[in-house]
């Protein structure tokens, strides 16, 4: 029996997914804003979760996840996708044949803490956007129940996101010489394959931190990329906040994930050495 796959805000860590999957189980559809120019999906509904009038008539869906992009970065917009546009798109799906909604959150929930932190540690989101995120998460835990999966990514990296290695060329960042943040990424590949994983998985957890295996300080990811640029270091700001995060992606492990990049350092090293591979070709 194949399965209906509906991705609401289907953007690069949706077509990264959808490539992936077995398209005999699995017949997928993208709700999208504007008609894209080639699509990996099977189907299109062009529409707007800010907008309930233009989700009517929404295809059924055994199978969700919600990944959409504010159009801006304010407290506003946050609200208009995460707060409106979710009670817009529950009113108008069929839920009795839902099974499961995934909704892709941030390690932005939690607040800073010195201790590795993992699914079960306090929630203490400190920014609008994570404090945007937290009220979602917990809408939905009343709407949905056992039919949630809430995926909290740390930064993702890999083709497309590459701004640090602008901003390390243009000297724009600094490290708190006597406090040093921690870096917690997770390879856009991987964060695809995390969204495969969940879906494929019979009972699945509530809740999940999809970050890779080596959090660092973010000096020792600095350093290291600043020598594979051929550029300074970041400067030293004793300014700059103290706000480390640190996570565990044990229950992740725990559930039979593999990373296919475990390592930050390497990921970013491949991504280098793919991106002078293109450059040394044309």
């Amino acid at each position: 029996m194949q399965n209906n796959l509906f991705w609401v805000g289907a953007g690069d860590l949706a077509q990264r997914c959808v490539s992936g999957l077995d398209r005999s189980a699995w017949h997928c559809t993208a709700l999208k804003r504007h008609c894209p120019t080639d699509s990996v999906f099977d189907q299109i509904v062009l529409a707007d979760v800010t907008l309930a009038e233009s989700l009517q008539n929404l295809p059924q869906a055994s199978h969700i996840i919600y990944s959409v992009t504010p159009s801006e970065r304010s407290p506003d917009a946050y609200q208009a996708v995460y707060d409106s546009g979710l009670k817009h798109l529950l009113a108008s799906l069929d839920l009795n044949a839902l099974q499961r909604f995934v909704f892709i959150s941030s390690t932005s929930v939690y607040g800073p803490d010195p201790v590795p932190q993992d699914e079960n540690s306090m929630l203490k989101p400190t920014s609008f956007s994570g404090q945007t995120l937290h009220a979602a998460e917990k809408f939905l835990q009343q709407e949905l129940k056992d039919k949630l999966t809430v995926i909290r990514f740390s930064g993702l990296y890999g083709p497309g996101r590459q701004r640090i290695f602008n901003s390390l060329r243009q000297q724009s960042l600094s490290i708190n010489p006597a406090m040093d943040n921690y870096a917690n990424r997770i390879h856009s590949d991987d964060a695809a394959r995390v969204c495969a994983h969940v879906l494929h998985h019979a009972q699945p957890h509530s809740c999940y931190v999809a970050t890779d295996s080596t959090p660092l300080p973010l000096r020792q990811l600095y350093s290291h990329l600043s020598q594979r640029l051929k550029v300074p270091a970041p400067r030293f700001d004793a300014q700059q906040a103290y706000e480390s995060k640190h996570f565990s992606n044990q229950r992740l492990l725990n559930s039979g994930f593999d990373f296919l990049y475990p390592s930050t350092l390497q990921g970013y090293d491949l991504l280098l050495d793919s991106l002078a591979s293109i450059t040394h070709e044309s």
